[in-house]
């Protein structure tokens, strides 16, 4: 069947380039597309997700706050009476501070600073997330840690020992993280009391408290008991703050909608290119498939040859399209724009490319089926 299929493409082998150029820039753009999406999906999150992980089940915000990149402040004294609750292994404070950065030659640019009680720093880095440096280097006063992927953003090369200026007030770098970054700007970690100094934020505030439930199955109940005792925050699970942060994002700006549009579109593009191209090439091959059902061939083996063909455009096309991800990948990595490739969205791909190849190949079906075998003779 495969090698049959084979010789009916290589026989057209115009039309064969035209659909397999259909397929590889159909799957390469949705590929790109929901790949791009996703690495901003983790921006927009990166305030949860920066977080560590083994500490930080449970976050509690202002209670009008959707979204973590946006946080208002409330009274400090909260860290502290929600150790009270059953189920809760410990709380930590967390400032969160937009400042103003200043290099050496004059160049400003705008950044997030955000602390946490040393020497958990519940709020982050991730250790997962360093590349050097160290977090014990934040104790030290006015050290903060900046990640590698903004140095372009700041215009200015930083690295481990950089000097800086926040609010006027020198400061070190004493770690280093890879793709520990923000939306809207850089992120800058460091302890709570280092925060507090270089943005001058209140000393009887916080602007969110990081709850550590250790035992999963208490978190629900940890999370009810927090949002019943204090009327004016609100307690979240980490994973639900991260979403309702991303989805209110995209949402305010439209993201999502212009994402979902451009896949579409190449979702459409792709099945209508390959679809009348292998009408075309089934069209200008009709007297063998006519020959076909002459020497005994079944309207269903006609369909599985078609289908065989679209299968076999589909494995090449799909192969191509991936070596032209991974190369995009690599290019934009040295931008700092990660895209993740992994198995499960590889998996993802291949299924919509078989889907977009064999679907459109019913064109092609629909037309060879009522092929007669006597139009060989025509």
């Amino acid at each position: 069947m495969f090698a049959t299929a084979y010789k009916f493409i290589r026989f057209e082998k115009s039309k064969s380039i035209g659909i397999l150029l259909g397929i590889i820039i159909s799957v390469y753009l949705i590929g790109l597309e929901l790949g791009i999406f996703f690495y901003l999906t983790t921006l927009i999150g990166g305030v949860v997700n920066n977080a560590k992980p083994e500490l930080s089940q449970i976050f509690v915000v202002s209670k009008n706050t959707n979204n973590a990149n946006v946080l208002a402040s409330f009274d400090r004294r909260w860290v502290t009476q929600l150790r009270s609750i059953d189920g809760i292994d410990e709380t930590h404070g967390m400032v969160v501070a937009n400042v103003s950065v200043r290099f050496d030659e004059g160049k400003n640019s705008p950044a997030i600073l955000i602390g946490s009680d040393y020497p958990e720093l519940a709020a982050g880095p991730s250790d997962a997330k360093l590349v050097a440096g160290s977090t014990t280097q934040l104790l030290s006063d006015k050290t903060v840690s900046t990640d590698f992927y903004d140095n372009k953003t700041f215009g200015y090369d930083v690295e481990l020992g950089t000097r800086f200026e926040i609010g006027g007030k020198s400061v070190k770098v004493g770690a280093m993280t890879k793709n520990a970054k923000g939306f809207s700007s850089p992120i800058l970690y460091t302890t709570d009391v280092t925060a507090r100094s270089l943005s001058r934020f209140p000393a009887d505030d916080v602007s969110a408290v990081i709850v550590t439930v250790k035992d999963a199955a208490k978190v629900d109940n940890v999370v009810a008991r927090i949002n019943a005792i204090a009327p004016y925050l609100r307690a979240w699970k980490a994973e639900d703050l991260k979403n309702t942060t991303i989805v209110n994002v995209m949402t305010a700006n439209n993201m999502g909608m212009s994402f979902g549009t451009l896949v579409i579109f190449a979702i459409v593009s792709g099945f209508f290119i390959i679809g009348l191209t292998m009408y075309s090439a089934s069209y200008d091959r009709i007297k063998d498939y006519g020959t076909l059902k002459a020497i005994g061939a079944s309207s269903k083996y006609i369909t599985r040859l078609v289908m065989a063909q679209s299968f076999l455009y589909a494995v090449t096309g799909y192969a191509i399209s991936l070596i032209l991800l991974f190369g995009t990948k690599m290019g934009m990595a040295k931008a700092g724009l990660i895209i993740n490739l992994s198995p499960l969205f590889l998996s993802f791909l291949f299924c919509a490319t078989l889907i977009i190849a064999v679907a459109s190949s019913m064109f092609s079906i629909q037309k060879l089926k009522k092929v007669e075998p006597s139009s060989v003779f025509k």
